[in-house]
């Protein structure tokens, strides 16, 4: 049967290629990707926890020969896949395979490099891995930019990359590795308090951004001085507004000793959340009042002709039209939260951040790294599971 002409057409038409912008950047990328561990360095070590690392060579035993060429077969791909839009997600799935194939070459270099030297001494990543982290997750997030996406794909399969290396022990070379098995109940108590805290301070702030963003939908001098608070709170440091809330805490404490019974007091959780939830304020505030406005007047106009009360309004128009916008403010909200309760360390809140600054106050990098990376998982992993909820949700225009 012969083809119809317009069947010839789709037949003959090129497979479109990638956007050239996303398609140069992955490429670019990627190749530095590949080449900044030989510049800069695969391993350095340390006779211990405390001292300076010195760089090391990473040795090439078969394991790491076979870890290093996928690593860069993976980089390859990647530039090579990104050239095609409809690749982007294998584009992107190639760099997810080359971050986990460089922690292996790391995780067996430093197994190799610690084989009869002191049982004090320790293997860290040198600069290049690093940088190499960075370009990957940048190429990564240049792939889901040129097909319209986010980088979820890359999360979760480097996630699971480097959670099977773990278990594989694979990882056990590196310093960082050594550090959380030797502090595992520690860091297990820090991130539930970290969790207590960045939930508990987008619990409060919620309770308070939501009934005060209705009240202020029909009341333009309410809403003026709820921004007003909200943006006041935003130009004072973290740092200032817990030291604020310390003192009348303490007095509050002492006029009613109960309370402490429910951890209020100058020091503790109870000013670091009130301070973290004043700083989710404006984020969810705005969010709520500009998602309930997303629906016009004249959708409004109509609703109230067909007899609809304002709470009916609410529920049926306004909060489904307006609900992607209103879960963006929550999405920021919630990253931003787990960021902030870093801080909570500062004044006795306990979290992950009292990892950061006790390996501060050490000068060991390793504890900083325990304390500061689940923060960074935590936070992509809050912003992706919104983002998604968020994409389901949101309203077709």
């Amino acid at each position: 049967m012969p083809l119809r002409p317009a069947a010839l057409a789709a037949r003959a038409a090129p497979e479109p290629a990638a956007p050239r912008r996303e398609a140069t950047a992955m490429a670019l990328l990627a190749a530095g990707a590949a080449v900044c561990p030989f510049l800069l360095g695969w391993l350095s070590l340390a006779p211990n926890r405390l001292l300076s690392p010195r760089p090391a060579a990473l040795p090439m035993t078969p394991g790491v020969t076979l870890g290093l060429g996928a690593f860069l077969f993976a980089c390859l791909a990647v530039l090579l896949l990104a050239r095609r839009e409809r690749l982007l997600p294998w584009a992107e799935a190639a760099a997810a395979l080359a971050l986990t194939a460089l922690l292996a070459t790391l995780g067996l270099g430093a197994g190799m490099a610690l084989e009869g030297v002191s049982p004090l001494a320790r293997a860290m990543p040198a600069a290049g891995p690093w940088l190499a982290v960075l370009l990957l997750a940048l190429a990564a997030g240049s792939c889901a930019a040129g097909r319209g996406g986010t980088p979820a794909r890359f999360l979760l399969l480097s996630a699971l990359g480097a959670a099977g290396l773990l278990a594989a022990g694979l990882l056990d070379g590196l310093s960082v590795v050594r550090e959380a098995a030797a502090r595992g109940a520690e860091i297990r108590a820090a991130l539930g308090q970290h969790l207590l805290l960045a939930g508990g301070a987008l619990a409060l702030a919620l309770a308070l951004a939501v009934p005060l963003g209705l009240l202020a939908l029909s009341r333009p001098r309410l809403e003026a001085v709820l921004m007003a608070v909200a943006n006041g709170f935003q130009v004072i440091p973290s740092i200032a507004l817990f030291g604020l809330l310390m003192g009348p805490l303490a007095a509050l404490a002492a006029a009613f000793p109960g309370l402490r019974a429910w951890g209020v007091g100058g020091i503790g959780p109870a000013p670091a959340m009130l301070a973290i939830s004043a700083y989710l304020l404006l984020p969810l505030a705005s969010a709520l009042l500009a998602g309930l406005r997303v629906a016009g007047p004249a959708l409004l106009d109509a609703a109230r002709g067909q007899g609809l009360t304002a709470r009916q309004t609410l529920l049926r128009l306004r909060l489904p039209l307006g609900r992607g916008v209103i879960l963006g403010g929550l999405r920021v909200a919630a990253v931003q939260a787990v960021g902030l309760a870093t801080l909570a360390a500062l004044i006795g809140g306990g979290g992950l951040g009292a990892l950061v600054f006790q390996g501060i106050g050490q000068l060991a990098t390793d504890l900083i790294l325990l304390g500061v990376l689940p923060v960074v998982a935590l936070s992509l992993l809050v912003d992706a599971l919104l983002a998604a909820l968020q994409s389901a949700l949101e309203v077709p225009r």
